[in-house]
């Protein structure tokens, strides 16, 4: 009795899935735009347990003198505090008992003061004496009263909150879906109105702007890694090109496997960001150990590959094969593993067959631009340098 909702869930309640903050000047025109809102929710497919703070309130009953009760000049205040003091109650007495103050406070019995009824029959006592119904110096509307008032930035703001069936569309998918199709409609329909999506959509994008941070970081990190010990500025690049097809393979890989992109994805792939180097640098410090004895650099291109291909093949494959396991799980514990796993093993797989194509023709590419700029500009080339170390 009294309850307003109910809500039952198998799992720790962290942040909701889809929350919708709409805010506005006029209240009326929020309200109307709300309910539209959590109409359209409704009708999608993995949508469920939409909540709002749309209740208008507390009921409440408002009073106001007639005719009668002015003629009597009774005033709106000697009314209020009449009514207060037979349903509330008027504190006559206060003694110690012990450590403790007891109020004792006197007002109806408790049958009645249980309906409106029983407020329209209480006692009001007017400034001559006479003691009369409220129902015949007053009368009465119905009404609500807000318990709470909520303002975003000077201006009224209610809010929506739903579960999302992941299993049927993901948060960010939902997201991008409504910005894209129902919330352009929304404003159109309710001029003034503005909306903004909290929630994991939130949550997620300030994730994503620190990652692509940390992204950019990690990547100055790899870059002087590898330019310390290869004595290069160009190598480094040559070897970190293997990065964007790394990030295409985790993509697919979660194409493949039938998962949305999320957070975890975005781990994993800044995880596949540092491993996927290391067989393009396999390659390329091979080569660099070749160059100086070969007749050619074509020749110690060829070797390189050659030498290499199965420590390179090796590495990736049994990555790989350590993920599947994990890529199989089917506890519920792993599940927010395996999107960080398809990232990870895919990525190495695909970002393993380019780097063997990949990177022996950059290298080589690179080698023929040296060749031609010491052809065209020979006096600014060193006649004693071999064109490695200072690329």
């Amino acid at each position: 009795e009294g309850s307003r909702t109910i809500s039952v869930r198998h799992s720790p309640h962290m942040v909701d899935a889809l929350r919708i903050e709409l805010r506005a000047n006029d209240d009326d025109l929020l309200t109307r735009a709300g309910e539209k809102l959590q109409q359209e929710l409704e009708q999608i497919a993995g949508v469920s347990g939409i909540e709002n703070n749309l209740d208008p309130g507390q009921p409440q009953i408002q009073l106001s003198l007639n005719k009668l009760g002015e003629s009597m000049n009774l005033t709106t205040a000697q009314l209020a505090q009449q009514v207060l003091q037979a349903f509330s109650g008027q504190v006559v007495q206060r003694y110690q008992r012990n450590k403790d103050e007891i109020e004792v406070r006197v007002r109806y019995p408790e049958q009645d003061r249980q309906s409106w009824a029983d407020v329209m029959n209480a006692r009001i006592r007017t400034n001559d004496g006479q003691v009369l119904p409220l129902a015949s110096v007053a009368t009465a509307s119905f009404g609500y009263t807000r318990d709470s008032i909520t303002r975003i930035n000077g201006k009224r703001a209610v809010y929506l909150s739903a579960d999302v069936n992941k299993d049927i569309i993901s948060s960010t998918e939902l997201v991008s879906n409504l910005q894209r199709q129902l919330i352009p409609q929304i404003l159109r329909e309710f001029p003034g109105l503005s909306l903004k999506f909290a929630g994991e959509a939130e949550q997620q994008a300030e994730t994503e702007s620190s990652m692509v941070e940390m992204f950019l970081v990690a990547m100055l990190i790899i870059y002087m890694l590898l330019a310390i010990p290869l004595k290069s500025y160009v190598q480094p690049i040559l070897i970190m090109t293997a990065i964007p097809f790394g990030v295409l393979g985790a993509i697919l890989g979660h194409w493949i496997n039938d998962l949305p992109l999320g957070i975890l994805s975005f781990n994993g792939i800044i995880a596949l960001s540092g491993v996927v180097v290391n067989d393009s640098l396999l390659l390329a410090s091979r080569f660099n150990d070749l160059h100086a004895d070969a007749d050619h650099y074509s020749e110690a291109i060829h070797e390189a590959g050659h030498s290499r291909l199965r420590a390179v093949l090796l590495t990736s494959v049994t990555t790989f094969a350590g993920l599947v396991p994990l890529l199989n799980e089917t506890s519920h514990q792993a599940q927010f593993l395996i999107p960080a796993a398809v990232s990870l093993g895919y990525g190495i797989l695909f970002a393993t067959l380019i780097t063997l194509i990949l990177i022996p023709a950059l290298i080589y590419i690179q080698h023929d631009v040296i060749a031609l700029w010491q052809r065209w500009f020979p006096k600014a080339s060193d006649p004693n340098d071999d064109g490695t170390a200072s690329c």
